[in-house]
Parts: C-alpha cells; sequence; structure tokens
C-alpha cells in the first residue's frame, strides 16, 4: 500500500478506488451511526454518501493524497447528518455533523488522522468556493460534493466512464426528495448557510 513520504505514517493513501467499500471497525461504525440517526427510508441518501467517499478517493488518489479508507468512508457517511440530527449542537448543519463525528467516534481509532483534516473535510465539504489554505484531503471532499450534485458534469480531470460507473453502482434512488426535505429543513431552521457555509 502507497504511503506518501512526507504524509504521518498512520495516513495511509487510498488506494484504487475499484477495491469497493471500506470494511474495517470504523467503517462499519459509522455505518450503525448512519442507520441510526437517518430519518429516511430507501437508498438515495446512504448512497449519496457512498458516491461522495468514492469519489474523494479517486480525486485523493489522482493527487497522490494519504488519508486512511475508514477515516474517509466515516466522514463521507456522517457528513450530512448534521442537517437531521437531533443530539447535537452548532450554527450550522455542518457544525452540527462535525459534533456528531467528534461524539460518535470518541474512542475509536482514527488512524492517526489531525484533528485539524478531519475538522475541514466536514465544515467545508459543500463550499462552492475555493478554500485558501484547505488541506488537500478536505479539498478532494469539497471537489467530491461538487462532482456528485452536477451528476459527473464536474469531474476535475477524473475519467467520464469511471465517474459514471459510480453512479451505477450506487444509485440515486430516492435522493431527490431526500435533497428537497433538506432544502426544507435548513431554510427554516438556518437559512443563512445557504450563503456562511456554502458560499463563504
Amino acid at each position: 500500500m502507497f504511503t506518501a513520504p512526507d504524509a504521518p505514517s498512520a495516513l495511509r493513501a487510498v488506494p484504487d478506488a475499484g477495491q469497493g467499500l471500506p470494511s474495517g471497525s470504523l467503517a462499519c461504525h459509522a455505518e450503525a451511526v448512519f442507520e441510526r440517526v437517518s430519518p429516511y427510508d430507501g437508498v438515495g441518501f446512504r448512497n449519496h454518501c457512498r458516491r461522495l467517499f468514492t469519489f474523494s478517493e479517486m480525486l485523493m488518489r489522482q493527487a497522490d493524497v494519504a488519508m486512511d479508507r475508514d477515516v474517509a468512508y466515516a466522514v463521507a457517511m456522517c457528513h450530512d447528518l448534521g442537517i437531521v440530527s437531533r443530539d447535537d449542537t452548532g450554527p450550522t448543519y455542518l457544525a452540527r455533523s462535525r459534533a456528531l463525528f467528534e461524539r460518535e467516534t470518541a474512542g475509536q481509532d482514527l488512524a492517526g488522522t489531525p484533528a485539524r483534516i478531519i475538522d475541514e473535510c466536514m465544515i467545508y465539504n459543500h463550499r462552492i468556493l475555493a478554500v485558501p489554505n484547505l488541506s488537500p484531503q478536505a479539498d478532494a471532499f469539497r471537489r467530491a460534493v461538487q462532482i456528485e450534485h452536477s451528476r459527473g458534469l464536474l469531474r476535475f480531470g477524473l475519467d467520464a466512464d469511471a465517474v459514471k460507473q459510480v453512479f451505477v453502482r450506487h444509485p440515486r434512488g430516492n435522493f431527490d426528495r431526500v435533497l428537497l426535505d433538506f432544502t426544507w429543513r435548513t431554510l427554516r431552521r438556518e437559512p443563512l448557510t445557504l450563503v456562511h457555509g456554502i458560499f463563504f
């Protein structure tokens, strides 16, 4: 397994995205958290998170960026849960997602991943505009969200067929309905997040 030479040894570089989803203890824990917190039926929301993980992995591999797969998967599975969590506080759903991740992974093995990188992955993943000095891991998540929501029209250099296959492997299902509910919850609870958090 490739490790970026100047990255902390605990941050293992993501391998070929074709090898499937991670199945370590942290990844399994993240799946269980998702199942407990998500209020939605169907595969739409879950597959959205899995596509985000896969696109992030592909982008990190493209850039030779190191991040433990289980940690990246846990970030992807938790990144939107602040929208629906009843147990976490924060000024925005992004901050609540970060609080949920921190609470739910306390005592879990995060493979030495710096807290700063996890914070940035959780807080900036929906930022449309580039963020100065953002870690490459977090920028991969930020760009992966744009690939996801543009349905592959944006690819940031990824192969078009490879991106298409991610959508085939993890179909959208009822995700459009979930997105409508996300928008309603955000407009009702924290409308300014649509500007402060997504654009700035």
